[in-house]
């Protein structure tokens, strides 16, 4: 994993501050059933829409600004309580390609957050999400986008995890599923990836 960039702590107070609430969430109990990883696009999952997806309690540890090492950080931090949830959704890297890594670097981060989530909490099925359709960053492209989700895609082949595959939910037309900035999710956007989420095959 030596293309990933090292873990690192949220940039602003306010996601610390975010950061330490969600451990405090983890600390107070109940142990979820699953949980969900990630930046803005997982923590704006609503809770009882998440839930039907899954269908188990599933406890959102997302936070808005995440890159890849900074929800890998996080989950060193979390990993301190020893939960053991059925399922893990991880769905960060927007940021990351906005902030023009590659598709090596991404996913090589992502690589390590997968095995760190293996150590700590040994879900038996994770999922890995694709980058949704964005209005694209400054210096980047929809090939790059498209790039990156490729390589996402292998990961998961070659990691043996489940692949929520966002272009595919939202269709060929992801404008309906988008808020008016072009990259965080409506409610509709959210729906259509709790379908997808939902009709995952899972292992056992």
């Amino acid at each position: 994993m030596s293309d990933a960039r090292p873990p690192a702590p949220p940039a602003k107070a306010s996601g610390l501050r975010r950061h330490r609430a969600l451990m405090a969430r983890l600390a107070a109990g109940p142990a979820p059933e699953a949980v969900i990883l990630g930046d803005s696009l997982a923590a704006g999952w609503p809770g009882p829409d998440l839930d039907r997806a899954t269908g188990l309690s599933t406890l959102n540890l997302g936070l808005p600004g995440d890159r890849v090492q900074t929800t890998r950080w996080r989950l060193a931090a979390m990993a301190a309580f020893a939960i053991r949830p059925c399922l893990a959704i991880v769905m960060v890297g927007t940021n990351s390609f906005a902030d023009g890594d590659s598709p090596q670097t991404v996913t090589a981060g992502l690589g390590a957050l997968v095995a760190l989530l293996r150590a700590a909490w040994a879900p038996p099925v994770i999922v890995l999400a694709t980058v949704p359709w964005r209005e694209s960053p400054s210096g980047r492209s929809e090939a790059d986008r498209l790039a990156l989700n490729a390589a996402i895609h292998e990961l998961a082949r070659t990691e043996s995890l489940a692949l929520l595959a966002c272009d595919a939910a939202l269709g060929p037309d992801p404008a309906p599923g988008l808020e008016p900035d072009r990259l965080h999710l409506t409610a509709s956007g959210y729906a259509a990836l709790g379908a997808a989420l939902a009709s995952l095959p899972r292992p056992g």
